[in-house]
C-alpha cells in the first residue's frame, strides 16, 4: 500500500513492464535496498509490483530506459549490481525507479516517521499575526540582502552596486 495516490486502481500492474523484468527490478531491489535498521526492503514493500507501477504513472519517461537497464543487469550477480548502478550513468535510472518507489510506500513512511506533507492555506491575516508575535523582527531589523548568483550578467551586478549608493 502506497501513501501516494495517484490514481492507479488497486492491483493494477502496468502492462509495459512485464514479469521478467520485474523478476530483475525484484533481484535488484533487493540488492539496492536490504532490509536493515528497522526498514524493510524495497522488496517487502512491494518494489517490484504495485510501487513500480505508481512511478511509472508519475514518470512515464522512465520506462524506456529502466526496460534497458533491468536488460543490462539481468543475470548480474546480486554483490556486483549495486556498484554498477552507481557506477554506470546509464544505470541511474534504475537507482532512481527503486529508491523513489520505496520512498512512496506507507510502510517506509511509517518506519521513518514520515507525516507525508500537507497542503497548508495561508490566511493572510496569518502574516499581519506573525509579524504581531514579532517572528520576524530579525529578518526586519536585518534589512534587505540580495545576492546576485555568480553568473550575474554585468548589467545586473551595475544595477545592485547602483542601488546600494543612493
Amino acid at each position: 500500500m502506497s501513501a501516494l495516490n495517484i490514481g492507479l486502481p488497486a492491483g493494477e500492474v502496468s502492462p509495459r513492464i512485464g514479469a521478467e523484468h520485474r523478476a530483475v527490478l525484484r533481484t535488484v531491489a533487493e540488492a539496492l535496498i536490504p532490509a536493515g535498521a528497522g526498514l524493510p526492503s524495497a522488496v517487502d514493500v512491494g518494489i517490484d509490483a504495485g510501487l513500480l507501477d505508481q512511478v511509472l504513472t508519475v514518470r512515464p519517461d522512465l520506462a524506456e530506459p529502466l526496460l534497458v537497464g533491468l536488460d543490462i543487469l539481468a543475470g548480474e550477480a546480486a554483490h556486483r549490481i549495486a556498484a554498477r548502478v552507481d557506477a554506470e550513468p546509464g544505470l541511474a535510472v534504475v537507482g532512481l525507479v527503486v529508491a523513489g518507489g520505496y520512498l512512496m510506500s506507507q510502510t517506509v513512511a511509517d518506519a521513518l516517521r514520515y507525516p507525508w506533507q500537507e497542503a497548508k492555506i495561508v490566511r493572510p491575516d496569518d502574516v499581519f499575526q506573525a509579524i504581531e508575535d514579532g517572528l520576524l523582527d530579525a529578518v526586519m531589523e536585518r534589512g534587505p540582502i540580495y545576492r546576485l548568483p555568480p553568473d550575474a550578467p554585468q548589467e545586473a551586478v551595475d544595477a545592485v552596486e547602483a542601488s546600494k549608493r543612493g
